[in-house]
């Protein structure tokens, strides 16, 4: 008998703060995110049981496929970061921005992010996790996570407990993903309980890039039901430049296909 696993979706106090989301102040600059795609908030649990509360920055390709945020390449960085700490199923997991942004964390992002209905969405949100859940750590992985920390008023008492780390993003570049996270990793690991179903691989990151070892699929619990079992386990999706249809070079070792075309709004 096969065990078939699957997100259900979030618990209704959740929910509820994820209708109240500030949509329209995102759709109000279409030069800044990419729109067309929809909002993908969250992945992990939100039925009191996350101990672990991770913040990214932004959605991609495979994020916009999948729905859930953090299931690409950064996802499995951070998925298998958390593995080693003995944390196979205890999060909860959101990004910093609804929408996927164009380029790179700017000012002008920062700014987005002071916005008042912007702040206090967040934090509203933010608010009803910790209310739901026991919170043992905070990873916030990059530069807009961090700003997410530091103007959320509810990361005071984490704070103050050592129990927030501000952790370089997992596609940043590699020397310095790894001497932060290495940096971190003992201490994040003394603060967190491991899941029962997991053991624990402390040893640092070294190299010039992620071992296989150190990339952890995402679990299906993590998706919506009757996803496919190859869901999560590497960069299945890609943008291509606007206007074009030419599928990359690098997507001809996959057999099977999809192009997928957002309809202009009409």
């Amino acid at each position: 008998m096969i065990v078939v696993q699957w997100d259900s979706g979030p618990s209704r106090n959740i929910a509820v703060v994820f209708e109240n989301a500030p949509l329209q102040e995102y759709q109000k600059n279409p030069s800044m995110f990419r729109l067309e795609w929809g909002p993908i908030y969250y992945r992990g649990r939100t039925d009191g049981s996350a101990r672990v509360l991770v913040i990214g920055q932004d959605p991609a390709a495979d994020e916009a496929v999948a729905r859930r945020v953090l299931v690409g390449t950064a996802g499995q960085r951070v998925q298998g970061f958390l593995a080693k700490i003995g944390i196979t199923t205890s999060y909860f997991m959101v990004n910093s921005f609804l929408y996927s942004i164009y380029g790179q964390f700017t000012n002008p992002y920062r700014d987005f992010m002071d916005i008042s209905p912007v702040r206090q969405w967040r934090s509203d949100l933010l608010d009803a996790l910790i209310a739901e859940n026991n919170i043992e750590a905070i990873l916030a992985f990059g530069k807009a996570a961090h700003h997410m920390v530091d103007s959320w008023q509810g990361a005071a008492v984490f704070k103050n407990q050592n129990k927030v780390f501000y952790l370089t993003h997992p596609t940043a570049g590699i020397k310095n993903v790894f001497q932060s996270w290495n940096a971190n990793l003992q201490t994040v690991a003394q603060k967190v309980n491991p899941d029962p179903d997991a053991g624990r691989n402390l040893s640092t990151y070294s190299g010039s890039n992620f071992k296989d070892s150190q990339l952890t699929r995402i679990p299906l619990l993590d998706f919506g039901f009757g996803a496919p079992e190859w869901m999560g386990t590497g960069n299945m999706a890609m943008r291509l430049r606007r206007n074009t249809t030419t599928i990359p070079k690098k997507a001809t070792k996959y057999p099977s296909k999809i192009l997928w075309f957002a309809p202009n709004k009409t």
